[in-house]
């Protein structure tokens, strides 16, 4: 417990340990994750350079900017799922909190589908948008975004079940998801770099594929249950 003396709190007791246990438990999968993504964003960029050269980089700097706007979902959802999720977890209310999450998917599957469809149809407004004049930008900025718009769709469903995983307090996974999540990718597209050099945008797409088998698998294997316990119990 808390207990203040000349104007200094001060923790006592034999279960802080526990406490600062479960904190770390809690938010290290995101803190990880951005970690990862970091890391990401600076190999991928190092490997397309050296693949395609000036316009493969504007292509995939065209890339990140839809992933800003895959962003804008999936940071609500995210926060939908932590806010309300959380007070049903505390509950123990497991029918709520499978309703939060349905509809949270719900959410996000119809806005990404949206956006998805708007990049396939019109991608060369996108690309307009940012200035590019010459054909060659144009074109591989058309390409990238096409494969992007879908591989993102994943990605963004594995970061939520990263979430969820998190939430019915099975750690292991979220930590392995939050690892897995970006650090993937990085293999995976240095090898499509060498070996199938103008296939490197499916890299993102193969390496996120090869994620959700791997976490579905997982899943089965561990035999982890989705399922609150009541804490009145």
């Amino acid at each position: 417990m808390w207990w203040a003396k000349e104007n200094h709190l001060r923790l006592v007791g034999g279960r802080q340990k526990p406490v600062f246990g479960s904190i770390i438990s809690q938010g290290a999968p995101l803190a990880i994750a951005s970690i990862c993504l970091t890391v990401l964003m600076f190999a991928s960029n190092k490997i397309i350079l050296s693949s395609l050269g000036r316009t493969g980089i504007y292509a995939f700097a065209l890339c990140m900017n839809l992933l800003l706007i895959y962003n804008l979902f999936l940071g609500g959802v995210c926060r939908t799922i932590q806010s309300l999720g959380s007070i049903q977890v505390g509950k123990g209310d497991n029918e709520a909190f499978t309703l939060v999450l349905r509809k949270s998917f719900n959410f996000i599957t119809i806005a990404m589908v949206i956006t998805c469809i708007f990049v396939w149809v019109w991608p060369e407004s996108i690309v307009m948008l940012f200035g590019a004049n010459e054909s060659d930008l144009i074109a591989e900025g058309c390409r990238a975004l096409r494969i992007f718009a879908v591989c993102l769709i994943p990605f963004c469903y594995i970061y939520t079940i990263m979430i969820v995983y998190k939430l019915y307090n099975h750690h292991h996974m979220a930590l392995f998801i939050s690892f897995a999540l970006s650090l993937t990718v990085v293999p995976v597209l240095w090898l499509f770099s060498l070996y199938a050099e103008e296939w490197i945008w499916y890299g993102f797409l193969t390496a996120y594929t090869i994620e959700m088998v791997v976490i579905f698998v997982l899943h089965k294997m561990t035999h982890v249950k989705f399922e609150l316990t009541d804490p009145k119990q």
